[in-house]
């Protein structure tokens, strides 16, 4: 989807990150709507960059090394342009004071991570749009003052649009452009009291105290006030005169010019109404902001909504798929009925209008009693006293949610383009916040199942130590005593019942060890420390000697890194490895075992250090039977063999634990093989760790 405007240059995007995959996805997420990036990888490439390409908006990394996110925006501001460039922080710190300390520094908007890459681009796109919007009303704003300045200048060197009123005899005259700006005849000739009443009342008494302050204390007149016109339409008017006084310091004459200001006076208004609009939106955005639980967020809308719009009814309406729906929220003011908690079905809320609150369809109504309005949707209206309407459709993840409703209750109401935009944009903001508080509640209650699950394996795990191994002990211990004491009176059938019975249970034991062993990589696990995996391949070789005695083997290990790791898991990976290279050996060909590892291609930062997304692979290729690459999902499974216990002993659980422990440390594990040509087993692991994990 392509959101910018084929009319204007694509926008141009900083992003600076220190993280060379964020980069990369910010990169592609801004590309495939069409907008130009340029990247940089700290703050201060980020203000160089800034400088040479004078981008129309930044992504800011909040956490980085050197000059970091909050830093870099205080500096952007003092560069030329860089308060008017909006800059929105991405940070994974979502406490008060980090969200304080990102607005105080500059920052227009912030996300956090983990980014939801839809809401990334709709806002960007809003912030572009702000942006472009308020630019071009600052330059409306020049544009319309330089013209103001000139037209002064003009009118001073050649007395045009001038004003002359004969104090003593109360007669003012007009020249042609002073009559215009005036709204009367050209070259009217005026009088004092009807100057007055063409001034617009609000401003009448405070001009005529300008007027008489002038001539009684003999300073200049300049002033700017309203004068309303023969047709009703109100106009600006600048004036500037100055007092004459005869040889008695009596007032006899003031002279003067005069201009319509009215197009500045409207840009400045509009400047201001959309400055007070971005103010007003800010706050709101950062009181829905500051809480991720859902209800707080949607209380916290409904009452800042109608504080800042001084209506009579806000309500949030969450809408079910056949049109029907409930008021989970609602502001009132005294005297107008409460619908809060009510579930409403409007009969004329047919799927047809329900499709376009679905595209964006923003309702705005200023008197139902004098629209196009259905009957059946007036009397629905007439239940709550509403006269008036703004009804505004919130989304969540491109999914309809509900409404935000505006009610006039007392009159009907001319619902300014400022509102609708405002509750636009705030609609926004909800669906945002709110897919943000939906994530916030999935990823609780996942931690929580997780919590469960890891209670239930520690239960398992109890139960196994002790009631499981406990009746086992016992079955060995009186199978040894009734093979010492009564072997020889067995026939040979009792003795090979015996031998039996004590092989499935050494493999119980062995089975209930290996359980043990992959539910407590979790949660007996030790904190991660450097971990020279040379020193350990060479303890396991040493443990492993007899083995390879047995088989005539012939292990060759090579340099292994050093990285962030629980040392005895490692040691359990690699004994497990280098043990099944080892037993699943060709018959009659001895085995042979290589050991090594080799560097991805982004182990090193570009400064020659190794940065905290460097990963290694430890690679274990032996010459032994191998397998089919098909039954590679397989081999990692808890329980599963590819051969009989009368081939090759073991439980069929060492591949599923050191997949695990590769999970655990961040990392994964696969192989290479083919029938009778050996096998390769590849664990690939992350270099450095944030100490602890």
């Amino acid at each position: 989807m392509n959101i910018t405007d084929p009319e204007q240059a694509p926008p141009l995007v900083l992003i600076v990150d220190d993280e060379k995959f964020t980069r990369l996805q910010l990169r592609l997420a801004m590309e495939q709507v069409g907008y130009q990036v340029v990247e940089t990888s700290n703050g201060e490439e980020a203000l160089a960059a800034y400088t040479q390409v004078q981008p129309d908006i930044v992504l800011l990394d909040a956490l980085m090394p050197a000059m970091d996110g909050f830093t870099c925006s205080r500096v952007l501001q003092t560069l030329p342009g860089g308060d008017r460039t909006p800059i929105l922080m991405i940070t994974a710190l979502e406490d008060q004071e980090s969200v304080d300390r990102a607005f105080a520094a500059g920052a227009t908007d912030y996300i956090t991570k983990p980014i939801h890459w839809a809401v990334l681009r709709q806002r960007v796109y809003r912030l572009l749009q702000v942006s472009r919007a308020t630019e071009k009303l600052r330059q409306q704003t020049e544009r319309a003052r330089v013209s103001e300045e000139r037209l002064r200048l003009a009118l001073d060197a050649a007395h045009m649009g001038t004003w002359d009123w004969d104090l003593l005899n109360n007669k003012i005259s007009y020249s042609a452009t002073a009559a215009t700006n005036m709204g009367v005849a050209e070259a009217a000739v005026d009088t004092y009291e009807s100057f007055l009443e063409s001034v617009h009342p609000e401003d009448r008494q405070v001009l005529e105290q300008i007027i008489n302050t002038a001539i009684a204390q003999q300073t200049d007149y300049n002033v700017e006030f309203r004068v309303v016109w023969a047709d009703g339409s109100i106009h600006w008017i600048a004036a500037r005169g100055q007092v004459y006084y005869d040889e008695t310091d009596t007032a006899i004459r003031m002279t003067g010019i005069n201009m319509d200001i009215t197009d500045r006076k409207h840009a400045e208004a509009e400047l201001q109404r959309q400055t007070l609009r971005s103010q007003l939106f800010a706050d709101i955005t950062l009181k829905i902001r500051r809480s991720l639980h859902i209800e707080e967020i949607l209380q916290t809308t409904v009452t800042e909504v109608q504080r800042l719009l001084q209506c009579d009814r806000v309500v949030l309406f969450q809408l079910s798929s056949d049109g029907s729906g409930k008021v989970v929220k609602e502001e009132v003011v005294p005297g107008c009925t409460a619908i809060i908690g009510r579930n409403l079905h409007d009969p004329c809320f047919e799927k047809q209008y329900l499709d376009k609150y679905i595209h964006g369809h923003i309702s705005c109504v200023a008197d139902i009693y004098n629209s196009e309005v259905q009957q059946c949707y007036i009397d629905f209206l007439q239940q709550f006293q509403v006269v008036a309407n703004l009804v505004v459709p919130i989304f969540i993840k491109e999914k309809l949610w509900g409404l935000l409703i505006a009610h006039q209750c007392d009159h009907p109401r001319q619902w300014s383009s400022f509102e609708v935009e405002l509750l636009r944009q705030l609609s926004d903001q909800i669906g945002i916040a709110l897919a943000q508080a939906q994530l916030l509640a999935d990823e609780t209650r996942q931690r929580q199942e997780l919590t469960r699950a890891n209670a239930e394996l520690q239960q398992f795990a109890s139960v196994a130590s002790h009631d499981l191994q406990e009746p086992l002990r016992k079955i060995q211990a009186f199978g040894n005593r009734l093979k010492t004491m009564y072997g020889d009176l067995l026939n040979d059938q009792g003795r090979d019942y015996l031998d039996r019975m004590q092989n499935a249970a050494q493999r119980m034991q062995a089975l209930i060890d290996d359980l043990l062993t992959l539910s407590r990589i979790a949660t007996r696990a030790q904190p991660f420390v450097p971990v020279n995996l040379t020193q350990i391949a060479q303890e396991v070789l040493s443990d492993l000697e007899i083995l390879i005695q047995q088989t005539n083997g012939r292990v060759m290990l090579c340099e292994l890194p050093t990285i962030d790791a629980d040392a005895l898991q490692m040691r359990q990976l690699l004994q497990n490895l280098i043990g099944n290279a080892l037993k699943f050996h060709q018959p009659e060909q001895p085995p042979i075992v290589k050991i090594y590892s080799q560097a991805l291609a982004d182990w090193q930062s570009t400064e020659g250090e190794e940065s905290l997304d460097a990963k290694c692979e430890i690679i274990i290729e032996d010459n032994g039977i191998g397998f089919d690459e098909k039954y590679l999902d397989r081999i990692f499974n808890v329980f599963q063999r590819l051969h009989s216990r009368s081939e090759y002993e073991g439980t069929g659980m060492g591949l599923a634990i050191c997949r695990k422990i590769a999970e655990r440390h961040g990392g994964s594990i696969t192989a290479m093989s083919k029938p009778m040509q050996g096998a390769k087993f590849i664990v690939t692991l992350p270099i450095k760790h944030n100490r602890g994990d």
